[in-house]
């Protein structure tokens, strides 16, 4: 590919983290979301499938290196296998691939990044960077003179971390999660009128508001049109159509989420199946590590691990017993029910080198699961699990999500069947920058997007 004489290719990614589809064509159809419904009208889009097991680490990271969960490793916010049993917030340092920016084949491009897990410590380079802290931190920005300067302009991007829901009312809590992605928006659209070459902003509010308010949607259209899910749709929605209006004939818009959303009845805790078949063992102070083969790895990632000598502090599993302890185990997990609907728990259980085959398969559970109803879903490590309020969630992630795109490249009102994935989104970035897709991204462009 190569440009026009004289001509700038610029993209604008958004990220709607948790849309999905029957929701967004539900309220497209009612009028609720004109930005969006603009999208379906005039651009290009279809389907996009998460990898694997649904959640926001693997997609985001994905979307930022061109690389597939299988190749960077980040399967979930936290590592799968820490020796202690108490699983760790991953780090940009601990990310396997360079980012966009990183790579040589973005040379001369000025990206601003707005929000996206996997940046966090920031690194420095051309370009500007609020990243997505796990934990409270002066240092979150790139320049570290950003967030001054923005605030000089009264934009005051907060970090995902400033809003932990710890039960408090909808009326304390909504507002703030719309206001923090209003707050993103801005940042973005100001670096954008920078003169940004690829803004990458994320939009958590749709998340958030989904795992919380879900049980909104079910009460009846009333009830629906002043839920908490369709506020924060909306929140998205007016961001999106701040970038329509600065559209021309060389910048393409590309809105897409990692994840979908459903509803969600239970948790189930995998450990107990597990302790059921005699393959995990409790003392008086939680789990006995030391006469447990098998235990439930860290939330998002519907794993389990095996409990290796060598690996953990009181690994009980020799290397030469390592197949036969993980077909036991998968064996015992296949046949265990959902004491709730009295139907198996799992439709599949599969080795993680059939699941991730890649260079970073060894950061994968040993075991990855399959539900075998959505609504009733794998707990996870039951300390991070206790700290986020997991049980308190009304609904979780699906694998189908969307994306769709307009502007410069893009053909007009052409949606696809074919589900599209993360990876291929980053390819897409740089397809809308006329720029030759570089050997090292995994994805390729959605064929609705040419030159």
């Amino acid at each position: 590919m190569s440009s026009a004489v004289g001509a700038r290719r610029r993209v604008v990614v958004v990220v709607t983290e948790g849309a999905t589809p029957h929701l967004l064509n539900r309220w497209c159809d009612r009028g609720e979301l004109p930005s969006f419904a603009r999208l379906r009208a005039h651009g290009a889009g279809g389907p996009l499938d998460a990898e694997a097991v649904p959640y926001e680490p693997p997609g985001l990271v994905s979307l930022l290196t061109g690389a597939r969960a299988a190749d960077h490793g980040f399967l979930s916010y936290w590592g799968v296998h820490d020796p202690d049993y108490r699983p760790q917030v991953l780090t940009s340092g601990q990310r396997r691939q360079p980012l966009l920016w990183q790579q040589p084949e973005a040379a001369g491009l000025r990206f601003p990044c707005v929000g996206l897990f996997g940046t966090h410590p920031v690194e420095p380079f051309d370009g500007w960077l609020i990243s997505y802290p796990m934990q409270t931190t002066l240092r979150g920005c790139h320049p570290a003179t950003l967030q001054r300067e923005l605030a000089a302009r009264g934009i005051r991007p907060v970090h995902d971390v400033s809003i932990w829901w710890s039960g408090q009312a909808r009326a304390e809590l909504l507002p703030q999660l719309l206001d923090a992605d209003e707050r993103r928006g801005r940042a973005a659209l100001a670096l954008f009128d920078e003169g940004a070459d690829a803004v990458i902003v994320n939009l958590t509010a749709i998340d958030r508001s989904s795992h919380i308010f879900w049980q909104e949607l079910e009460l009846g259209d009333e009830e629906e049109r002043g839920s908490a899910v369709l506020a924060a749709y909306r929140t998205a929605d007016r961001i999106i159509g701040w970038f329509l209006d600065r559209l021309d004939g060389d910048t393409t818009l590309l809105a897409f989420s990692e994840i979908g959303f459903g509803p969600l009845r239970a948790y189930c805790s995998v450990n107990e199946a597990l302790e059921q078949a005699g393959l995990l063992a409790h003392g008086p102070d939680g789990v006995d590590w030391g006469r447990s083969q098998a235990f439930e790895s860290v939330q998002g990632t519907h794993g389990v691990n095996i409990n290796l000598v060598g690996r953990y502090k009181s690994g009980t599993v020799a290397g030469g017993d390592y197949t036969r302890v993980r077909d036991e185990t998968t064996a015992a997990l296949l046949a265990a029910i959902n004491p709730r609907t009295g139907l198996p728990l799992f439709d599949a259980v599969r080795p993680r080198e059939e699941v991730y085959p890649g260079t970073a398969v060894e950061a994968a559970p040993d075991l990855i699961l399959e539900p075998a109803d959505w609504r009733y879903l794998p707990l996870g490590d039951p300390s991070w699990a206790g700290h986020v309020k997991r049980t308190w969630q009304s609904a979780w992630h699906r694998p189908r999500s969307y994306w769709a795109a307009l502007g410069a490249g893009v053909r007009d009102s052409v949606q696809t069947r074919d589900a599209s994935g993360p990876a291929d989104m980053t390819a897409a970035v740089f397809a809308a920058l006329d720029r030759d897709i570089p050997a090292w991204c995994a994805g390729t462009p959605p064929g609705q997007l040419v030159s």
